[in-house]
């Protein structure tokens, strides 16, 4: 998708790093298709600081784990930057070609950054199906992506510490979408979807038009803030809660009450979080509507990351905002066992891999 700092691999690691731990799969692209070598999460053994050198020793151990456990063939790697941490904004520019809008797209992105250009990584991504013809010239809309120069190198060099080669850097979200249009969740032309990212500490909600990001919107709510949620509901440290999220079930329609009071009151803790981004979701969807030329519906809504960690999360958001809602599975089409799992939050939570997968595949050939 964007191509920042990126060629072409055979096989490459997908890393998502957060403050608690270390989501990873690697990818291989063989004659007969791509292929899952392997995947994991690694936890940290304290939430991570990374401003601070203690911390970032324990993410390049954590780092050099990873290689020598799963004896990776590879050390071509690409990570990912949080939508909150880069600059993504949707412009429309004259109709020219790619050579000539790398030209244009620097000087048209100086107009919007917070900081001078020469401070950000800049990239860029056009929109075919937005081409068009007004009465003066043809248009296109393109998705600028900015990342500071400044964060960029701070991720290299603990990489390239941990003996890893960075071949590109993805925002969180497009790397799930990556992963969506790999397994044909997205694919269908002329329809809308809506990818729904619950990371660590923010939500990234994108609309999708022909498996691409056309609207972005973040929010700073996720994981962090439901176990935090949930342990001062229950009196209980995060960490005594991480076993019981994957028995707690958001109360729908239909549904019963656990015998279980600990768990119907961290349904109702965890209930708020998910509340706030149930709004959110329906608030970019009624923006972009108002901004399109045309009618818009969306046709489904996909939900991953190592948020989606309570049950009935679908079911949850589908009363909230009556559309089709699912868990995604990043697997399909990678490992036939992994991708035809039914419970996708145990034992393991299938959608938190939504960005590390996404990763491996991009721009594999």
């Amino acid at each position: 998708m964007f191509n920042l700092f990126v060629k072409p691999f055979e096989n490459r690691l997908g890393l998502d790093i957060s403050s608690e731990g270390i989501h990873f799969a690697c990818v291989k692209h063989e004659k007969s298709g791509f292929s899952l070598q392997f995947y994991g999460y690694k936890t940290f053994e304290k939430e991570a600081n990374f401003n601070s050198p203690e911390s970032l020793s324990v993410v390049t151990d954590v780092l050099k784990e990873i290689v020598e456990e799963y004896k990776a063939d590879t050390r071509n790697t690409v990570i990912s930057a949080s939508g909150n941490a880069a600059f993504i904004k949707k412009i429309t520019l004259p109709n020219l070609p790619v050579e000539e809008l790398n030209v244009i797209v620097p000087q048209e992105a100086a107009k919007h950054l917070p900081l001078s250009a020469n401070e950000f990584n800049i990239d860029f991504e056009i929109l075919e199906n937005t081409k068009r013809k007004d009465e003066t010239s043809e248009k296109v809309d393109v998705v600028l992506c900015a990342l500071s120069k400044s964060a960029a190198k701070s991720w290299l060099d603990i990489l390239s510490g941990a003996g890893y080669r960075v071949k590109a850097i993805d925002i969180s979200s497009f790397a799930m979408i990556t992963a969506l249009a790999h397994s044909g969740m997205i694919n269908e032309p002329g329809k809308t979807y809506v990818s729904v990212l619950i990371d660590n500490l923010s939500t990234d909600i994108n609309v999708i038009q022909e498996s691409m990001p056309v609207f972005t919107h973040n929010i700073q709510a996720g994981r962090k803030n439901i176990l935090e949620s949930v342990a001062n509901t229950l009196n209980q440290e995060k960490n005594e809660i991480l076993y019981l999220l994957s028995d707690v079930a958001l109360m729908v329609p239909g549904s019963e009450m656990s015998e279980n009071q600990d768990l119907n009151r961290a349904s109702s803790a965890a209930r708020n979080t998910y509340s706030l981004i149930a709004g959110e979701i329906q608030k970019t969807i009624e923006f972009f509507r108002s901004e399109s030329a045309e009618p818009m519906e969306v046709e489904k809504i996909f939900i991953g990351g190592s948020g989606a960690c309570v049950q009935n999360i679908d079911k949850y958001l589908f009363n909230k905002l009556r559309i089709e809602t699912a868990l995604f599975n990043p697997f399909i089409n990678l490992s036939e066992e992994m991708g035809a799992q039914e419970n996708l939050l145990y034992p393991v939570n299938i959608p938190s891999f939504s960005t590390c997968i996404g990763l491996a595949l991009k721009d594999l050939k």
